[in-house]
């Protein structure tokens, strides 16, 4: 009687654990600042300036600058001929993030699913800092 009791009692703590162990994941992810949509209308090549996008959007994740890229180049001794300019020049990157997470977890079996959506917003800027193109794309409607 008292192994019975014994093995009663290991069962029922072993049961416990398992359902301690068992359950779902739930969550979100974001990263970087939110781009307001309603300041891209406000975005005019040749008219806006770098400033008023700084202003806007604050300051960017990538910033490409050809002097800086030249002297990186330099340094690594990477180029033997004198560099010019580049097409890639002064182009303001902002991106913003955006996911769901959702798991089940069990004891011998576990599922994690996530889905991230990101905006992308790209400014090309000129020789005098003006707006010469610009790109936007809103994927975090997707989710």
């Amino acid at each position: 009687m008292k192994r019975h009791f014994r093995l009663s009692l290991q069962m029922i703590g072993v049961l416990c654990l398992s359902i301690f162990f068992i359950g779902c994941v739930m969550g979100r992810y974001y990263e970087g600042p939110k781009i307001p949509p309603e300041k891209i209308k406000d975005i005019k090549p040749g008219i806006t300036t770098k400033e008023e996008i700084l202003g806007w959007f604050g300051p960017p994740q990538n910033y490409i600058s050809p002097t800086i890229f030249n002297q990186i180049l330099r340094e690594l001794d990477m180029t033997r001929e004198p560099i010019n300019t580049y097409f890639f020049a002064n182009i303001l990157s902002y991106q913003y993030n955006q996911g769901n997470i959702r798991g089940l977890v069990l004891i011998l079996f576990n599922y994690i699913e996530g889905k991230v959506k990101s905006d992308h917003l790209v400014i090309f800027l000129d020789d005098n800092d003006r707006v010469k193109y610009y790109g936007f794309y809103k994927g975090t409607d997707e989710l």
